[in-house]
């Protein structure tokens, strides 16, 4: 890892700053995790398949509130550190309006389908935390533009703790659905008001302004990194929401509980990225040879560890469900074995994605991952019916292949000798 980055003497503070934010990421994937141990061995395969819709469901919409701007605020702070304080202030303001807007469209979109009305209620409920959520997580990020990754990591684990341990907290108490729902919008709402004075405190005081003249100019620049999130994330996660469409509760609590584990494992990718973003950027607009260099040092680091997880996953699938979820759980060892290709192939395409960004191609990965999410559309719509969750988990692999061809041809000219 130390020879990804140009500059030698700052080799400590880079690493340090690579555990900070791994420190942060793992910490956040544990207690979730811990949660949904917690929640599928309390409440059984079908309220953890509701449970894991709820979330899913959850964590999308807010990609349509955060619209790609803590990613590209980073990048316009690291060229302007100037203007970082104007940057901070749009966007709070800016995201508390998408996070109301996307809160009215969940609504009104399952609304229209034929779940059950409890779900329906417990969905609206949790859609709550979106507004608290997506304001805290560009006050995350707001430290990353100087590089102070400190305050990310911290930040990030705190009020993943706070949900995780409610969450337990209440499963273990009550055993009811609602109250853990109610429980965790709470701790969302604890940890917006923990980010809001770490990081006044450090950075300055600060408000958020609405000035819709400024917030058409930053969205119309951030919409291509925006939509390639909301697309990432569609394609990622639309599997589980298929299920509880297309199958039932059970089903869709077999293939979570797969799928809970390849999420735990994206923190790696996450992490390091997160760190290289900043230094990437840097050095494709300062010196191309040094990114040529950091890139295909980033590319075989990210092959050789996704490659190595993915390998472990495949060849302990049985061992890893029997010892986490117990013997109710044992259909979702085949659906692991499946998703194990997919680890592997995530790591890589999360790089080359993120590579695009750094070179002003966004729109362009936006295209790939529209292309990608239609195309996994309608393999799910084939093979769910015909294979169930068996079928959702090969259509992410098969369309990861697609995905990473495509990538490596658009980033080829980054492979050639510098």
């Amino acid at each position: 890892m130390i020879q990804f980055f140009r500059n030698p003497p700052a080799l400590p503070t880079v690493i340090k700053n690579t555990l900070y934010i791994f420190a942060g990421r793992a910490s956040n994937a544990l207690f979730l995790f811990l949660l949904t141990l917690v929640v599928s061995r309390q409440l059984g395969p079908a309220i953890f398949g509701v449970f894991s819709f709820l979330t899913t469901v959850v964590v999308s919409a807010n990609c349509f509130s955060s619209l790609g701007l803590d990613i590209w605020m980073v990048r316009e702070i690291t060229k302007a550190p100037e203007k970082a304080k104007q940057y901070l202030s749009s966007i709070l303001g800016l995201k508390t309006g998408t996070s109301l807007i996307t809160i009215a469209l969940v609504a009104l979109i399952f609304r229209a389908t034929d779940l059950p009305e409890n779900t329906l209620h417990l969905l609206w409920i949790l859609s709550i935390s979106l507004i608290f959520n997506t304001v805290s997580q560009t006050l995350w990020h707001y430290g990353d533009c100087f590089k102070e990754f400190v305050y990310h990591s911290f930040l990030w684990a705190t009020s993943n703790i706070i949900k995780s341990l409610t969450g337990i907290a209440l499963v273990l108490l009550y055993r009811d659905m609602e109250l853990l729902i109610i429980g965790i919008v709470f701790a969302e709402a604890l940890a917006l008001i923990l980010s809001l004075y770490t990081i006044r405190q450090k950075f300055g005081r600060f408000a958020p302004q609405f000035q819709f003249s400024v917030w058409w100019d930053f969205l119309s620049r951030s919409a291509p990194i925006g939509m390639g999130v909301v697309f990432s994330v569609l394609y990622f996660r639309l599997d589980i929401v298929m299920l509880q469409l297309m199958t039932d509760e059970k089903v869709v609590g077999f293939y979570s509980a797969a799928y809970r584990l390849f999420e735990v494992v994206v923190v790696i990718p996450h992490s390091l990225m997160i760190v290289l973003f900043p230094s990437l950027v840097e050095e494709f607009h300062a010196d191309q040879r040094k990114f040529k260099i950091s890139f295909k040092k980033a590319f075989t680091a990210y092959l050789v560890v996704g490659s190595s997880i993915a390998l472990v996953f495949f060849s302990f699938s049985n061992e890893i469900i029997g010892l986490i979820y117990g013997n109710d759980f044992l259909f979702s060892v085949k659906i692991l074995e499946i998703l194990a290709i997919a680890i592997a192939l995530s790591f890589l395409i999360f790089l080359l994605s993120n590579i695009l960004i750094v070179s002003g191609r966004e729109m362009t990965n936006t295209w790939n991952l529209v292309g990608a999410t239609a195309f996994n559309i309608a393999l799910n719509f084939v093979w769910i019916p015909m294979h169930g969750a068996l079928g959702a988990a090969w259509a992410t692999v098969f369309c990861e292949m697609v995905l990473i061809l495509v990538l490596g041809f658009q980033s080829r000219k980054y492979w050639m000798s510098p």
